[in-house]
């Protein structure tokens, strides 16, 4: 099959990208593993503060929904349940799961998102453990609870927000806590680090408590306010939230039976007596990751930028790579929110549509600005630090250019 420009992943960036290609007047294809369109916008169910009166409900999946049916009026060619397992410059993307067999196209958008990263503690191969984002799947996509009892281990803004769609769920969740302190664990188990992300989730939080102190964490309070969390006086939605407490090990035979808790100081460090609490389910939270494999494969260049997630394709402003005709989008440029994943397909598109001669909905400066206005409004951030992420890529970017003569 033959196109004007192939995107790699059906989220919320390839999605919108594919729409605003489209209104161009060139021939887009979308390909994604998942055997539906959408991405991770179809766990996401949550009030947003922000947002317009009449916009408050965040419902991932009706903005999927929307999103995919716009696309089909324009023509726009949505292939799931469908590997890319290759890539080579022309583009050439050979397929599995699909009749078509391969696809070409003059221009490739990487939208591939993000995954979870695991959190290996003593007892987590055990049945009734989940990621986070396994249960976020299945409280608001499948509508089915992950357990009667529910204890969530990662206090990071992923877990803290589905922890509220799983208590609008109906769902028992009995508390939240720390992992264990451990090497893979690193800034996740401590309660400095762990109180400075309360700032990243404080707008979504319904209690005047936590938002106080998130907004007190981003600040130079925050080991002050770590050695407050000690008296667990925050919850969310009635469940607390153990800012000096770790969940240790996942208790049970043949599955989940309970789990150990023990205080640790406000470095995360064990310390005092153990307690066991009852619960038939266990979620697991340590943040998100740039999916960049494809990315490698097209042999764009990858830089470490923390602040960003990880490895991340070395990417412009306006979202090209170094590679020629190869564009990026979404969380492969750094872990944020679908509202902000939106804008930068937008924004991708344009930048597609000019490298292709054609005429654009909106500038490129216009683009850039929405996407700008999207993470000023977002009313969750995943990282603490992600504009020091960005200003990192562009020097990285800059530095490309000024190595191949096009900037001076």
């Amino acid at each position: 099959m033959n196109v004007d420009v192939s995107i790699i992943g059906a989220g919320p960036a390839g999605l919108a990208a594919s729409i605003e290609i489209a209104k161009s007047g060139l021939s887009v294809a979308v390909i994604d593993e998942y055997f539906r369109p959408g991405g991770r916008l179809l766990g996401q169910l949550y009030d947003d503060p922000k947002a317009p009166p009449n916009e408050k409900q965040w419902d991932g999946k009706k903005v999927a929904q929307g999103l995919v049916e716009q696309a089909k009026v324009l023509g726009v060619h949505i292939f799931c349940g469908v590997t890319a397992w290759t890539v080579n410059k022309g583009w050439h993307i050979k397929l599995t799961g699909a009749k078509e067999k391969s696809l070409t196209s003059q221009v490739l958008l990487l939208a591939t998102g993000a995954a979870e990263r695991a959190l290996p503690m003593p007892g987590w191969t055990l049945p009734g453990v989940f990621s986070i984002g396994a249960a976020q799947t299945f409280t608001n996509v499948h509508h089915v609870a992950v357990g009667q009892r529910v204890m969530v281990v990662g206090t990071d803004p992923l877990a803290l927000s589905v922890v509220m769609e799983m208590k609008q769920a109906g769902i028992d969740v009995v508390g939240v806590a720390l992992p264990p302190k451990s090497p893979i664990s690193s800034d996740f188990s401590s309660p400095i680090n762990s109180v400075g992300r309360l700032a990243e989730v404080a707008d979504l939080a319904p209690n005047p408590l936590l938002r106080t102190m998130g907004r007190l964490a981003s600040g130079k309070l925050r080991k002050l306010a770590a050695h407050a969390l000690h008296f667990n006086l925050l919850r969310i939605e009635g469940i607390p939230v153990h800012m000096r407490k770790a969940v240790v090990s996942i208790e049970g035979k043949n599955n989940v039976e309970g789990v150990i808790m023990q205080s640790v100081t406000v470095n995360g460090d064990p310390k005092g007596s153990v307690k066991q609490v009852e619960v038939d389910a266990v979620c697991l939270s340590a943040g998100l990751y740039p999916l960049i494999d494809i990315a490698q494969v097209a042999g764009c260049p990858l830089v470490d930028i923390p602040e960003l997630g990880g490895l991340i394709p070395v990417h412009g402003p306006n979202l090209r790579t170094p590679v020629e005709s190869l564009f990026v989008a979404g969380n492969i440029t750094g872990i944020e929110g679908a509202k902000v994943a939106i804008a930068q397909g937008k924004l991708a598109a344009v930048s597609i549509a000019q490298s292709l001669g054609k005429k654009t909905f909106m500038s490129e400066e216009q683009a850039i600005k929405e996407v700008t206005l999207a993470r000023e409004q977002s009313p969750i951030r995943f990282l603490p630090h992600i504009e020091e992420g960005r200003d990192k890529m562009n020097s990285h970017w800059k530095k490309i250019q000024k190595e191949k003569g096009k900037i001076s």
